[in-house]
Protein backbone atom coordinates (compact mmCIF):
# COMPACT_ATOMS: atom_id res chain seq x y z
CA UNK A 1 0.00 0.00 0.00
CA UNK A 2 1.69 3.28 -1.46
CA UNK A 3 1.08 6.76 0.75
CA UNK A 4 -0.63 9.01 -1.35
CA UNK A 5 -0.28 11.50 1.01
CA UNK A 6 1.40 14.70 0.86
CA UNK A 7 4.70 14.28 2.99
CA UNK A 8 6.41 16.82 5.46
CA UNK A 9 9.45 16.28 4.10
CA UNK A 10 8.95 16.79 0.71
CA UNK A 11 6.71 19.65 1.56
CA UNK A 12 9.67 21.37 3.48
CA UNK A 13 12.15 20.91 0.87
CA UNK A 14 9.93 22.30 -1.38
CA UNK A 15 9.60 25.53 0.88
CA UNK A 16 13.17 25.93 1.28
CA UNK A 17 13.59 26.13 -2.37
CA UNK A 18 11.34 28.01 -2.76
CA UNK A 19 12.78 30.15 -0.34
CA UNK A 20 15.95 30.51 -1.60
CA UNK A 21 15.13 31.18 -4.88
CA UNK A 22 12.98 34.65 -3.42
CA UNK A 23 16.23 35.40 -1.59
CA UNK A 24 18.22 34.95 -4.73
CA UNK A 25 15.85 37.36 -7.00
CA UNK A 26 15.92 40.02 -4.30
CA UNK A 27 19.72 39.98 -3.83
CA UNK A 28 20.53 40.15 -7.59
CA UNK A 29 17.79 43.21 -7.53
CA UNK A 30 19.63 45.15 -5.51
CA UNK A 31 22.42 46.88 -7.16
CA UNK A 32 25.70 48.49 -5.23
CA UNK A 33 25.66 52.00 -4.83
CA UNK A 34 29.24 52.47 -5.79
CA UNK A 35 30.77 56.77 -6.19
CA UNK A 36 34.30 55.82 -5.86
CA UNK A 37 34.42 58.33 -2.64
CA UNK A 38 34.36 57.13 0.24
CA UNK A 39 33.79 59.12 4.06
CA UNK A 40 35.26 58.09 6.94
CA UNK A 41 32.99 57.32 10.21
CA UNK A 42 32.58 55.68 13.48
CA UNK A 43 31.18 53.00 14.58
CA UNK A 44 28.82 52.76 18.14
CA UNK A 45 31.52 50.43 19.65
CA UNK A 46 34.54 53.19 18.11
CA UNK A 47 35.99 51.61 15.30
CA UNK A 48 36.71 53.61 12.07
CA UNK A 49 35.14 52.82 8.74
CA UNK A 50 35.11 53.96 5.36
CA UNK A 51 31.78 54.09 4.21
CA UNK A 52 30.74 55.06 -0.15
CA UNK A 53 29.13 58.42 -0.05
CA UNK A 54 26.53 56.95 -2.16
CA UNK A 55 25.24 55.26 0.10
CA UNK A 56 25.06 58.21 2.82
CA UNK A 57 23.18 59.96 0.00
CA UNK A 58 21.10 57.06 -0.55
CA UNK A 59 20.34 57.15 2.99
CA UNK A 60 19.32 61.07 3.62
CA UNK A 61 16.69 60.63 1.08
CA UNK A 62 14.88 57.98 3.08
CA UNK A 63 12.11 59.45 4.80
CA UNK A 64 12.43 58.73 9.29
CA UNK A 65 9.38 56.93 10.94
CA UNK A 66 7.47 59.08 13.21
CA UNK A 67 5.21 58.21 16.31
CA UNK A 68 2.15 58.43 14.33
CA UNK A 69 3.14 55.89 11.67
CA UNK A 70 4.19 53.72 13.75
CA UNK A 71 1.49 53.75 15.88
CA UNK A 72 -1.04 53.19 12.81
CA UNK A 73 1.32 50.47 11.83
CA UNK A 74 1.24 48.35 14.81
CA UNK A 75 -2.34 48.61 15.13
CA UNK A 76 -3.08 47.19 11.62
CA UNK A 77 -0.81 44.00 12.84
CA UNK A 78 -3.37 43.20 15.11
Amino acid sequence: MKNDKPSRRKFLSLGLLGGASLLAGKAEAKTPLESGETVKMLTPDGQLVEVDKAVLDAMSTEHKATNKTILDWTNQVK
